[in-house]
């Protein structure tokens, strides 16, 4: 957060929801983790194996990945190439960082629709997965879940970054801008604070 703005508004509203939803699927990653372990021991020693492990591990990779990206994309932590944009004037960043966030509206509500699209052809043939004989439909639920909770994301962010513009509110380019270095920093020392490290023991160097 920049020290001249408080904090966004949208975002204290979005980034619990997609927090605990990052959460719970970290403990599934962590779940499956363990589960792949056991398989690969019981190769090893006991010349036997879990049926569907890497189909599962598919599943996995796929609602983690939709629902990282809500999360990511709600603490502004996509890579964007920012080289080019700190070195034009304010207004021009305006508008351009207005852009980046209604260009990543619409690429995932695109990905929304056509992750309903394979949902829907799913439920219409009545698809099971080749190894583990269940039906393609409830992983693929929860993947298109996790596109919708991005695509609801962005939108939210789309919308006001879009107000902001239009009221010429100086706070847009501190919201939806790539965060700078010290703003980086600061968010480090408070996860550190919320962890219960003491801060103020770490070195005290500022970027310049």
């Amino acid at each position: 957060m920049n020290a001249r703005h408080p904090a966004n508004p949208i975002s204290e509203k979005i980034t619990p929801a997609a927090r605990w939803a990052t959460i719970a699927c970290g403990w599934v990653v962590l779940a499956y983790a363990v589960g792949l372990t056991l398989e690969i021991l019981g190769r090893k020693f006991f010349a036997t194996s879990f049926k569907g492990i890497d189909e599962l591990g598919g599943f996995v990779l796929a609602i983690s990945a939709a629902i990282g990206a809500s999360y990511a994309m709600a603490q502004r932590s996509h890579t964007r190439v920012d080289v080019f944009l700190v070195r034009f004037p304010a207004g021009v960043q305006r508008w351009l960082n207005t852009l980046a966030m209604v260009a990543f509206a619409g690429f995932s509500g695109f990905a929304v629709w056509r992750g309903v699209a394979v949902l829907r052809d799913t439920l219409e043939f009545g698809s099971t997965a080749t190894n583990l004989e269940q039906p393609l439909w409830v992983p693929q639920a929860l993947w298109v879940a996790g596109l919708a909770l991005l695509a609801l994301i962005s939108l939210a962010y789309a919308l006001h970054a879009v107000f902001l513009l239009a009221t010429r509110r100086p706070e847009l380019n501190a919201w939806y801008g790539p965060p700078g270095a010290q703003e980086e920093l600061d968010a480090e020392l408070a996860n550190l604070q919320a962890r219960g490290v003491d801060a103020e023991a770490l070195p005290t160097h500022r970027p310049r």
